[in-house]
């Protein structure tokens, strides 16, 4: 049988077959060479997505998460033959809520996060991208390249994908952005998700030095800075003109953010824009505790099934 030209691979908890990944394949018309489904049980994405890659046929590998969506476009933006890893940002659900939407504005507002804006919105054009660009539930990745730079790392979760594509960069393979390879999530709908899923990413990125090594950078020194500001304005007692600066700064966001956002969603996502670095810097801090404790074990079984949920057989 011909191997088709792509692979998707979706990891799951649970196989559900209205999840978004799937009912937006197969609404999708199917991409120019064929493609094939695998779907990952399991409790640990990155061991379900490397267990994927076991059996994955196809020449090109997608990552999708499950309640990520394709566009009608999807396919075509994704034809570039020369290119080895490409990825594109994960856009906002339609019909999102308001919590939805203030999250979504502030994750793609460069004052507040960066670079890693162009992981929730289009940004620029296609480009030679960093692990800051790029987001796992949206790349692409020919399949040989990890013959040659090996599988993504169970050792964490999240950040699997940032040390992933610092190995693929130190072995000389380029990542490439594509601002127009666009699929669509929801965000978090709840203060309390945003939180602990901003500590969880935090935790990662320190976990990730366990694996990649230290690195100069300025996710390295931002809880550094970040805590050593606070104590600064307590120890000097400014705590007037923190609130001051937290004001000017709320007020500065909330003029700049997404212009689709209504009056009462700029003045919430101005006044909590500070606390996602905030938050992000102690979940690295929080990351260093955990560096001294062993990783939970995460040995539970991954079943691969297609697109149907049925199993995948052994080759």
């Amino acid at each position: 049988m011909d191997s088709p030209r792509y692979t998707v691979i979706v990891p799951m908890s649970r196989f559900r077959a209205d999840e978004p990944a799937l009912v937006s394949l197969r609404e999708t018309p199917p991409p120019k060479g064929g493609m094939q489904i695998l779907v990952a049980e399991g409790r640990h994405p990155a061991r379900q997505r490397n267990a994927a890659l076991g059996r994955a046929r196809g020449e090109i590998v997608v990552f999708l998460d499950n309640d990520c969506s394709v566009g009608s476009d999807y396919w075509k933006a994704l034809v570039r033959p020369e290119v080895e890893i490409v990825g594109g940002p994960a856009l906002l659900r339609p019909q999102a809520g308001a919590w939805e939407e203030i999250f979504q504005a502030l994750l793609t507002h460069t004052l507040i996060v960066g670079t890693i804006s162009a992981r929730y919105s289009p940004r620029g054009e296609f480009r030679v991208a960093t692990q800051t660009d790029l987001i796992l539930c949206n790349l692409a990745v020919r399949r040989s390249i990890f013959e040659k730079i090996g599988p993504l790392s169970t050792e964490l979760y999240p950040n699997e994908e940032n040390e992933w594509l610092d190995r693929a960069r130190a072995a000389g393979v380029n990542a490439y952005y594509d601002p127009n390879l666009q699929v669509f999530r929801p965000q978090r709908t709840t203060p309390g998700r945003m939180v602990l899923t901003l500590l969880r990413y935090g935790i990662g990125r320190t976990r990730q030095f366990r694996v990649s090594g230290w690195r100069p950078t300025f996710h390295q020194f931002l809880p550094v800075m970040l805590i050593a500001t606070l104590a600064a304005l307590l120890h000097w007692r400014l705590e007037t003109e923190f609130v001051i600066l937290w004001l000017v700064a709320s007020v500065i966001i909330a003029f700049s953010c997404d212009s689709l956002l209504r009056g009462w969603e700029r003045i919430v996502a101005g006044l909590i824009a500070p606390l996602i670095p905030l938050t992000y810097a102690v979940g690295q801090a929080l990351g260093w505790i955990t560096l001294f404790f062993p990783t939970p074990d995460s040995s539970s079984e991954i079943v691969l099934l297609n697109e149907r949920g049925e199993r995948v057989k052994d080759k």
